[in-house]
C-alpha cells in the first residue's frame, strides 16, 4: 500500500502569519491613536476649563482691587485732611485760640474712633486655596498680586496698631477724669457723638489730660509722612496690576 504524505506548504503559511501580524499591529496602531486623540481632547476639555476658571478668578480680582483703590483714596484723603486739621488744632490751643470747638472736637474725635476698613481679598485667596494659582502662566502677574495684598496687610496692621495705640490714650483720658470733664457729663445729656460737646478753654489745658490730646494731635499731624505714602503706593500697586490682569485676560 503506497502512503502520501501531505505536508504544508511553507510560503503559505508564512505569508499568513504576516498578514496576522500585520493585522494586530494595524489594530495596536488604531487603538493607540485612539487613546492619544482621547487624551489630546481631554487635555484640550481640561485646558479650557482651567482658563475659563482662571478668567472668572482674575475678574473677580479686578472687581475687588477697582474697590480697593476707591478704598484706599477715600481713606487717604481722609487721612490728609485729618493730618491738616491736626496740625491747625495743635496752633490753635498752643495759642489759646479756642474759637473753633466743632473743629477742635472733630480733630480729636477722629483721632479715637475706629476707622473702617473695607478692603477685600476674598478672590485672592480662594485663588490660592482653589490650587489653581498654579495655573497662571505669568510670574509678574503672579508676583504683582503678592505684592499688592502685601501692600494692603501693611496699611491694615498700621491702621490697627494706630488704633490701638489711640484707644489706649482714650483710656487714659478716661481714668483720669478729662472726658468727664471735657464733655460735662455731670451738666449736660449728650445724644451725638458729634455735635459739640463741651467748650476746650484755659482751664481744661492744664489739666494732665490735655497732654495726652497733644500727643493724639501730633501722631495724627505726622500721618503724612509714613501712612499717605502707604496709600499713595498701594493706589500706584492697584492701579498696575488691574492693567497688568487686563492684559493676561486679553492673551488667554
Amino acid at each position: 500500500m503506497m502512503r502520501f504524505t501531505f505536508f504544508k506548504n511553507p510560503k503559505k503559511n508564512k505569508n499568513g502569519s504576516f498578514s496576522y501580524l500585520k493585522y494586530a499591529v494595524g489594530e495596536i496602531i488604531l487603538v493607540t491613536i485612539g487613546i492619544l486623540l482621547a487624551l489630546q481632547v481631554n487635555n484640550l476639555n481640561q485646558s479650557r476649563i482651567e482658563v475659563k476658571t482662571m478668567r472668572a478668578y482674575l475678574q473677580k480680582i479686578k472687581s475687588n482691587i477697582k474697590n480697593d483703590i476707591k478704598e484706599s483714596q477715600r481713606l487717604l484723603d481722609f487721612r490728609l485732611q485729618h493730618a491738616k486739621d491736626c496740625i491747625e488744632v495743635s496752633q490753635m490751643l498752643i495759642d489759646d485760640d479756642f474759637s473753633d470747638q466743632l473743629k477742635i472736637q472733630k480733630a480729636v474725635i477722629d483721632m479715637i474712633v475706629e476707622v473702617q476698613l473695607n478692603y477685600n481679598n476674598s478672590a485672592f485667596e480662594s485663588l490660592k486655596n482653589s490650587g489653581h494659582l498654579q495655573h497662571l502662566k505669568s510670574d509678574s502677574l503672579e508676583q504683582l498680586l503678592y505684592s499688592y495684598h502685601e501692600q494692603v496687610n501693611e496699611i491694615m496692621m498700621f491702621e490697627i496698631d494706630q488704633r490701638n495705640w489711640a484707644n489706649q490714650l482714650e483710656l487714659e483720658l478716661d481714668k483720669n477724669g478729662f472726658i468727664y470733664e471735657w464733655t460735662q457729663l455731670d451738666t449736660i445729656v449728650h445724644t451725638d457723638l458729634f455735635t459739640q460737646i463741651s467748650s476746650y478753654n484755659k482751664s481744661l489745658k492744664q489739666h494732665p489730660g490735655h497732654k495726652i490730646i497733644m500727643r493724639l494731635l501730633f501722631r495724627a499731624g505726622t500721618n503724612t509722612s509714613i501712612l499717605t505714602g502707604l496709600y499713595e503706593n498701594n493706589i500706584s500697586t492697584a492701579e498696575n496690576l488691574v492693567k497688568e490682569i487686563d492684559s493676561y485676560l486679553n492673551e488667554i
